[in-house]
């Protein structure tokens, strides 16, 4: 129980510094000369901008929780590959959507879904090959220690 405490404070912590290093970037592009945590659209349903950022806050401690947990998937060995990503791939996208959208990312609309699905898709992806050949590399190297 210990290390699922201390592993959700790491992926947490994880969330937030990425939600953070993110919005500063988007703050910074927006040229404004001001922290915005989110979309305009997100931060005007907030009367107090503190309270925007507190909530994004949480929104991307929760991302880092699921993220973090999510990957777990994948040192479930009794499971296939494709097993292990069918599971990981809804479960980000079916816990990762309704987070993005109360972050304020896009408007809950058939198009907007649409877009967010395919992009989602795309990066899910990308990320799967990347971890695929880190790990078949990483197999690679120690087939070779053992030979030698």
């Amino acid at each position: 129980m210990k290390k699922y405490v201390s592993n959700g404070l790491s992926f947490a912590s994880v969330g937030i510094i990425i939600g953070l290093a993110i919005s500063i970037f988007f703050s910074y592009l927006s040229g404004a000369g001001e922290y915005y945590p989110s979309s305009m659209v997100f931060m005007n349903n907030f009367a107090n901008p503190l309270d925007a950022v507190l909530l994004s806050i949480i929104l991307w401690g929760l991302m880092g929780l699921l993220f973090g947990f999510g990957a777990m998937i994948f040192n479930i060995k009794k499971w296939s590959t494709l097993k292990q990503t069918a599971v990981n791939f809804a479960l980000y996208f079916v816990l990762f959507t309704p987070l993005a959208i109360l972050a304020g990312w896009f408007p809950l609309t058939l198009g907007n879904l649409t877009v967010f699905t395919i992009i989602f898709v795309i990066i899910y992806a990308f990320c799967w090959t990347i971890g695929w050949m880190i790990n078949h590399v990483n197999k690679e190297f120690n087939n070779i220690k053992i030979r030698l």
